[in-house]
């Protein structure tokens, strides 16, 4: 009876993990992968989703991957190179949208404007899924 108490309290304590890394999964693609965006779609596309900070208060930049899910998620499955703490850097650059608060610091009184770039992404992975979203850089190509 001890033994399928402590095998139920694994199954359970498993589950309870997927579903905090599916959770988190979902919120960073709700936050950062949007198929197709502009810069002047910031503002729109930020009082859309309500982004907060930390604070509560209206973000005060968010960055979007011009991509779908699959591509985002295959960082994460081998289309990424491994920096440590389960961070992981695209091979590949993404158009990506800033969004960098300019007025205002509560909903619905935040303003938004746009910037835009062709950058690698650095993102966290769990579980093979992307999570957070850790920053960007440009890749500099050397020609001799």
């Amino acid at each position: 009876m001890a033994n399928i108490k402590a095998f139920l309290f694994l199954v359970l304590l498993c589950a309870t993990v997927m579903a905090d890394v599916y959770q988190q999964h979902n919120h960073f693609l709700k936050q950062h992968v949007i198929g197709k965006m502009t810069t002047q779609a910031c503002e729109s596309q930020m009082r859309l989703l309500k982004l907060n900070g930390p604070d509560g208060k209206c973000k005060v930049k968010n960055t979007f991957i011009l991509a779908n899910p699959e591509q985002v998620i295959q960082i994460c499955t081998g289309g990424g190179t491994p920096q440590g703490n389960n961070l992981v850097q695209s091979n590949n650059a993404f158009f990506i949208v800033i969004c960098t608060r300019t007025g205002g610091d509560s909903h619905p009184n935040c303003t938004y404007k746009g910037s835009s770039a062709t950058k690698n992404v650095i993102i966290a992975c769990e579980r093979k899924l992307p999570v957070h979203y850790d920053g960007d850089y440009l890749t500099l190509i050397v020609i001799n």
